[in-house]
């Protein structure tokens, strides 16, 4: 690379994940998946989880391609009034989520182009697609960013690198994966740079890097530079006050022009950090910070109403937030500011469910133009919520839920199975208090040990629990056994989980309907809650498929699991395994 061009070399902007909502071909799916197969470890529980989650999915489509059918969809909807049967028919078809970027490849193309750097954008997809579009950006960019915001362990990660890697490229990783493994990662030897906390600290010297020739980095101002034994790490550090009002909002603007579209939603961020410590949460620790830190009320409402004024056809906002409501301070002087300008946006959100059990924080949230907020409810059990240091309890739960009914904010809820302390009369318990407390949509995550650092995995909670979980960098989800329940146990009372909800009409399959989230209302719930269940009557040969899926993965994990307690489990605390 000469340091003697009149133009700094082109960078090349990589976001996205191996798994994703919007697939270009089944070829390139199988492409990503078995490139990570050959790279990983240990798959089994990963499958099984991948199988829970498809099920539902799968079962829903099939009958959901069916239904859609014009003659048939009539039928279905004959007795439903006009408008909400076009509703419906919008909501089962639309597909608006998937049309935005990631925020991170907005971000990074922002901050890229204030350093005077050209870039050429693409994603994951692309990469494995191999057309020749995507060949020739990597052919003419030298250097290569890309972002593990939504990679998952190192056997996504290390095929895409060796994907991308070219005698004449070098190549800078960052993301949320970096945050969570720098500690344990010595890098990778095809990777030049990695980068760890704020973009907007990180991207300046980065580029400064780039300028000269890829020869000489330094560190942030508030930052530091390790070298380890395959790539040079950087560090942003932290800001120097709690505030993020000096973080410029990504200019969207540019966005469009770079994909020649008009975006309907898009996605923001307020705050970095948590001022909780939920023990299985990661979160708090992503940024190489530990603190806190939000934008404020009135900074927030600006770049709102001024996204709102140079995009006149923008419809929702997502808030990407760890937690958007809190401070509770914070959010009612942004909610009363954008009622005040009349609620331009709808927007969604991640909430606590605390926050949510205030009635007077829905409705103002609901007249500021929420429409949907995602909430980590977890458990229904008592003593997993404390184990879990949620501080929150059931009521309190019940009281959110039953305030987003109310008031007609969507809720989406999570739940964990398997977190120490569960057994099968927990997961009962959970599923009690959902039929005396109903959400709109639920996820059911079966309970992971893949990220050091978090709490769950410090010594002294594994003592705690009898805790003990395989330590590699190369599975999403490691092995894991605990005092009162197994990794396979959690899988299959996960899977049971998710079918009960779905028979008994408690709730909707988020995984299901997500694609269409953005148009769903309330009134349409008691109709796509039959829907669901019409869909499992129908399921047929899908149905005996994934039965026979679950069987094979079922015996494999079993031995996998076997193999874990048996020669493993005394050793697998320690060391780095692959």
């Amino acid at each position: 690379m000469s340091t003697l061009d009149s133009s700094p070399p082109r960078v090349l902007v990589l976001s996205g994940g191996v798994i994703t909502p919007k697939e270009k071909s089944i070829a390139t799916l199988l492409k990503k998946q078995i490139g990570q197969w050959r790279e990983g470890s240990h798959h089994w529980l990963e499958l099984k989880i991948k199988a829970n989650v498809g099920e539902p999915v799968l079962i829903h489509e099939k009958y959901r391609r069916k239904v859609i059918n014009p003659r048939r969809w009539m039928e279905q909807t004959k007795e439903l009034p006009t408008e909400l049967g076009d509703g419906l028919y919008d909501f089962l078809t639309s597909n608006r989520n998937y049309e935005t970027p990631e925020l991170t490849e907005v971000s990074l193309a922002s901050l890229i182009a204030a350093e005077g750097i050209p870039y050429d954008l693409a994603t994951y997809d692309d990469l494995y697609s191999g057309d020749d579009e995507f060949s020739n950006k990597l052919d003419r960019c030298e250097v290569v960013f890309a972002s593990s915001t939504f990679l998952r362990d190192l056997s996504e990660l290390n095929p895409i690198i060796d994907r991308l890697k070219r005698p004449h490229n070098r190549i800078v990783v960052g993301g949320a994966l970096m945050g969570s493994i720098h500690g344990q990662w010595p890098g990778h030897e095809s990777v030049d740079l990695v980068a760890v906390g704020y973009g907007e600290f990180l991207v300046p010297v980065i580029a400064d890097w780039i300028k000269s020739g890829c020869s000489r980095i330094e560190a942030p101002e508030t930052g530091r530079i390790e070298e380890k034994e395959h790539s040079t790490f950087v560090f942003s550090g932290s800001p120097p006050t709690l505030s993020l009002d000096f973080i410029e909002r990504p200019d969207w603007r540019r966005s469009e022009t770079d994909h020649a579209t008009r975006y309907e939603m898009i996605n923001y961020e307020s705050v970095r950090g948590c001022p909780y410590r939920c023990a299985f949460c990661n979160y708090p620790y992503l940024f190489d910070d530990f603190k806190f830190r939000t934008k404020s009320a009135a900074k927030m409402a600006q770049d709102w109403l001024d996204y709102k004024a140079e995009h006149p056809h923008l419809e929702y906002i997502t808030c990407l937030d760890s937690l958007f409501t809190i401070p509770k301070a914070r959010l009612l002087e942004f909610c009363r500011i954008l009622i005040d300008h009349g609620s331009p946006i709808k927007w969604i959100c991640y909430a606590r469910a605390d926050d949510l059990a205030d009635e007077e924080v829905v409705d103002m949230m609901v007249r500021a133009g929420a429409i949907q907020a995602q909430i980590g409810i977890e458990t229904a059990n008592a003593e997993i919520l404390r184990n879990m240091n949620k501080r929150v309890d059931r009521e309190t739960n019940g009281k959110a839920l039953d305030n987003c009914r109310k008031y007609g904010l969507t809720s989406v809820v999570t739940l964990i199975v398997g977190f120490p302390g569960e057994t099968e009369a927990t997961v009962t318990e959970t599923l009690e208090f959902l039929r005396e407390h109903p959400c709109d949509f639920h996820f059911v995550a079966t309970f992971s040990t893949r990220v050091e650092g978090v709490p769950i995995l410090s010594d002294e909670m594994k003592a705690r629990f009898d805790l003990v979980s395989m330590n590699t960098l190369y599975t999403v989800s490691p092995y894991w056994d605990h005092a009162t329940m197994n990794c396979f146990e959690a899988a299959q009372w996960s899977r049971w989980l998710g079918i009960r909800l779905i028979e008994e009409k408690i709730s909707l399959d988020a995984a299901s309907f997500y694609r269409g989230i953005l148009t769903y209302k309330p009134e349409f719930l008691p109709w796509l809650l039959e829907f669901q269940v019409r869909a499992w009557e129908d399921a047929g040969l899908v149905s005996g498929a994934t039965r026979l899926l679950h069987r094979w993965i079922d015996r494999r994990l079993q031995s996998g699991l076997r193999d874990f307690k048996r020669r493993d489990r005394a050793t697998a605390a320690s060391g780095y395994a692959h």
